[in-house]
């Protein structure tokens, strides 16, 4: 997923996760191989290295150019949406199907990955864990001390607003003034009678809202043995349930169609936003909007995102080899880094490039009318997030968060008590393991 300067101070404040998905878009391609530049695989003998993701935006274009860089390399690409990915994987163990060569995996599934037992060890190939951000490292490092793969980017995650909506419900666009009216979320609400009143919105979707409170609480989704589902679902939706009895919440499922469409109205003001959805989703939905956007801490700085490349113990030698190469490439080295930054706006992991000004820096302010949002997500908020560990089941949770807010938005009636009940029947039937406790 998730650009200015990352300090030293990074390094300590992400030392825990980096949480759900660098975007979530689809589409398929095979690229062919050009250019003159010499084999990152020492034989400089065709190798073919086959990848399943829904990561499109960034994966795709980044093939192309190590393509054009390493003629004997080439990749088959092949679409995965984000939640059919660990089950086709499975599906394919089960089958004695062949696995890709590079597996992506959602900062969300990182526990499931580990538990598949089905993916190198990149220390064994040279990775040097040094050099990249604690958190990362952690996040991919297994009980026994693999480390499975590498995330490739950073996920400060903030909250976008269209600044002529914004100045014609509050009278003003200024970050700075925006920022001093929405500390806590109780703002939201209470400055959402401004919004009611003209007639808007204060954000499009209630399960977008609820994606927000589920990665900036601080509640643990497990603890041990034990799914902490009641005091994490009530801290998210208790929330939803206040926006949405306040009437400044609309009822788009979020990110389909037509809640995408809304980043191009006039109808609504806010948007969580992930650094990575600057791309994914603000610049691709609302494309005259360069200038129209803002950006404000939201009331707990947080991490929404993250998606770790690894390599199939299935795979060839040769594969392993170049697959290496190309990760490293991609996220240790300026070339690759730099693809990520320009091609997706991924800030990479590296250390040396993370706490580098000059690399961080956005190339897309000007959507943001000049505002120095790389100061603001990559020092600011990325030195405040808050991340918590991750479950082997946690998406079993997200789909419950994402069903019973779309419930809570359908059915206007719908208690706290009511979306606790019904989620906790929906979590019991995904959770099949007997040595698990849901409170």
């Amino acid at each position: 997923m998730k650009k200015k300067i990352l300090s030293v101070m990074l390094i300590a404040a992400l030392t825990v996760t980096m949480a759900a998905g660098c975007g979530k878009t689809g589409g398929a391609a095979k690229t062919d191989g050009g250019g003159s530049a010499a084999s990152a695989d020492a034989s400089g003998e065709d190798v073919t290295l086959t990848y399943w993701g829904w990561d499109s935006n960034y994966a795709w274009p980044r093939f192309e150019k190590y393509e054009s860089l390493h003629p004997n390399v080439h990749f088959e690409a092949t679409a995965v949406e984000w939640g059919d990915m660990l089950t086709k994987t499975q599906q394919a163990l089960a089958s004695g199907s062949e696995l890709p060569t590079i597996i992506p995996m959602d900062n969300a599934l990182i526990e499931n990955w580990k538990d598949m037992d089905i993916l190198e060890d990149l220390t064994a190939y040279g990775l040097d864990t040094s050099e990249f951000i604690d958190s990362a490292v952690e996040k991919c490092t297994t009980k026994d001390g693999k480390v499975i793969g590498m995330f490739t980017c950073v996920c400060p995650s903030g909250i976008a607003y269209k600044r002529d909506v914004a100045k014609e419900v509050f009278g003003t666009d200024d970050p700075t003034e925006l920022q001093n009216m929405f500390k806590t979320y109780d703002d939201y609400v209470n400055n959402g009678a401004k919004a009611k009143s003209a007639g808007k919105y204060m954000f499009h979707s209630g399960q977008a809202v609820a994606e927000w409170f589920y990665f900036a609480s601080d509640v643990e989704t497990q603890t041990g043995n034990t799914l902490n589902y009641t005091k994490k679902m009530t801290d998210v939706f208790s929330k939803v349930i206040a926006l949405r009895d306040a009437g400044v919440l609309d009822t788009y499922a979020n990110g389909t169609a037509e809640g995408n469409a809304t980043y191009a109205d006039k109808d609504h003001i806010f948007y969580p936003c992930p650094d990575w959805a600057i791309t994914y989703y603000i610049e691709t939905n609302d494309p005259d909007g360069k200038g129209n956007w803002g950006l404000i801490k939201a009331p707990v700085s947080y991490s929404h995102g993250g998606t770790a490349l690894g390599i199939s113990t299935s795979a060839t030698d040769a594969q392993k080899k170049a697959a290496y190469d190309f990760i490293h490439w991609a996220i240790a080295e300026q070339e690759g880094a730099e693809a990520g930054r320009d091609l997706a706006g991924f800030i990479t992991t590296y250390k040396k490039l993370t706490t580098d000004p000059s690399f961080t820096k956005r190339a897309d302010e000007d959507w943001f009318a000049g505002q120095d949002i790389s100061t603001l997500l990559y020092t600011e908020i990325a030195n405040e997030m808050a991340v918590v560990a991750s479950s082997p089941w946690e998406n079993s949770m997200v789909s419950v968060r994402n069903d019973i807010a779309q419930q809570l938005m359908d059915d206007k009636s719908m208690t706290l008590e009511n979306a606790l009940s019904v989620g906790l029947e929906e979590l019991q039937q995904l959770v099949t393991d007997s040595s698990i406790t849901i409170e």
